[in-house]
């Protein structure tokens, strides 16, 4: 009966140890795979999770130019907001992916001078991503124009509201000149924030005649080149673009027959507390 006991003890004792043993090689699988998805797999939702954030903030940035060129356009002092989503949650229990991105107002960002004529100057509203995973991009909203920047590149995406209305002779500037409120000029952090414009002055309509040369100062000159790239396609206009310096363009009527009609809006412009789920 002793040995039948001692046999028996033996059996139990195995039984822990293999029971120890499944325990150890089931958290050391399961570390694997936790290690496996947070090397490969979260990365990859992270980006595509900074890619449609990227994609959602393009279409708000949309909004907002389509309010704005409504405003610049119609002769309404009506104040519009167009909300726009900062930053990325986290991936649950990864406790990984948040981000936090930035809008800026920035004064005198662009200078539009005509000559003979006038000069205008509006401030521009920009976006700046904080991606860990997905390529930084920017977004800019300039006198009409919205302007994508990466990687020290920049591209035009929606054409500022300049109208030939007779080709090769007369042409609708809708300039509009974004003034941001003081202390209300910039917000960072995670969550939607709105953006509030409302029309401050509706300047007199103004005709330009004979104009000889267009300048245009800014940080983005290429995308401002397509722009008028674009609007003097048609017939009829000879003209040349010359990239003057690194952030200034000019655009020479070889054939001074023209009639540039000027809409001015002066538009005031605030960044608000919005949804804010936390700052940096």
């Amino acid at each position: 009966m002793k040995r039948i006991f001692f046999v028996n003890k033996i059996n139990q004792s195995d039984d822990a140890v293999v029971g120890i043993v499944v325990a150890v090689l089931f958290i050391g699988l399961i570390l694997i795979v936790i290690t496996m998805i947070n090397a490969v797999y979260v990365p990859q939702w992270l980006e595509n999770s900074e890619a449609n954030h990227m994609s959602e903030v393009k279409n708000q940035f949309t909004q907002l130019k389509y309010a704005l060129d409504m405003q610049t356009i119609v002769n309404d002092s009506t104040a519009i907001t167009s909300p726009v989503t900062l930053g990325t949650k986290e991936i649950p229990f990864f406790d990984r992916g948040r981000t936090f991105d930035s809008i800026e107002i920035i004064k005198n960002a662009i200078t539009i001078d005509f000559d003979p004529g006038g000069s205008y100057t509006s401030d521009a509203i920009i976006f700046s991503s904080g991606n860990m995973y997905f390529v930084d991009q920017s977004f800019i909203y300039e006198s009409g124009s919205l302007i994508i920047s990466q990687n020290n590149d920049s591209e035009l995406f929606g054409s500022a509201p300049i109208i030939v209305t007779e080709y090769g002779k007369n042409i609708t500037f809708y300039i509009t000149e974004i003034r941001g409120l003081e202390g209300k000029t910039h917000i960072s952090g995670h969550g939607t924030y709105p953006i509030f414009t409302k029309v401050d002055h509706i300047a007199d309509d103004i005709v330009l005649n004979n104009v000889t040369t267009i300048t245009i100062t800014t940080e983005y000159p290429q995308a401002w080149m397509t722009v008028f790239q674009q609007v003097l396609e048609t017939p009829g206009f000879d003209y040349e673009i010359n990239l003057d310096s690194y952030n200034e363009i000019s655009i020479t009527f070889n054939i001074v027959d023209n009639n540039i009609l000027i809409h001015n809006r002066d538009i005031i412009t605030q960044l608000a507390f919005g949804l804010a789920e936390g700052t940096p």
